[in-house]
């Protein structure tokens, strides 16, 4: 593994300085969740079976961000890219994101389950190692890449390739309450700006 964990209390100081970020799709920055939850939901009550939260967790993550945070990534020159296990399909994947177009062409690119060179689905790390290979004058170092993860399975992902992730979950590498936690200069990004105007 290229990368080593960094805990969340480690210092800004011993934090690699990120070139590169990954962002997780379902959950994260599409808020699809509820959607395969109830249809999840209907399919195993025909079988008297419970989707509980032990099943869910092996399934998707846990809630969207703001898009904001994506916006602000690119436009201070931050090369972002999707690696989604869960659209692995193009119509699927067409559908779910064609009401956020301006979004995902702030992308430099996509990498879906169905790509010819993810052989192996998340926990294991191939869709985050085709998307580093995929950057210009790619493959990036994992310790510049940040993932931007809510599954747990996404998370191992992550962790598999060497490569530092921020997620909900306490198996991350930074573990966040909310998007609005994360600081990014503490990683070498830009920092968030704030509005000074008075309202």
């Amino acid at each position: 593994m290229a990368g080593s964990p960094i805990g969340v209390n480690a210092s800004p100081l011993t934090r690699p300085s990120i070139t590169h970020v990954i962002f997780d799709m379902d959950g994260l920055l599409l808020d699809t969740e509820k959607f395969y939850t109830e249809v999840q939901e209907i399919i195993l009550a025909r079988y008297n079976k419970v989707f509980d939260w032990s099943l869910k967790a092996k399934m998707m993550g846990k809630k969207a961000i703001e898009a904001a945070r994506v916006f602000h990534l690119y436009a201070n020159g931050i090369p972002i890219c999707i690696a989604t296990g869960v659209c692995s399909h193009t119509r699927h994947f067409e559908l779910k994101t064609q009401r956020h177009r301006d979004l995902f062409a702030l992308m430099h690119h996509v990498v879906r389950g169905d790509d010819p060179e993810v052989k192996q689905r998340k926990p294991l790390p191939d869709v985050f190692l085709v998307a580093a290979k995929r950057f210009e004058c790619g493959p990036i170092d994992p310790n510049k890449i940040l993932v931007y993860e809510d599954a747990p399975s996404g998370v191992l992902a992550a962790k598999n390739a060497g490569i530092l992730d921020t997620s909900f979950l306490q198996t991350a590498d930074l573990v966040l309450k909310s998007l609005l936690d994360f600081n990014p200069s503490d990683w070498g990004l830009p920092p968030f700006e704030i509005n000074t105007t008075p309202s």
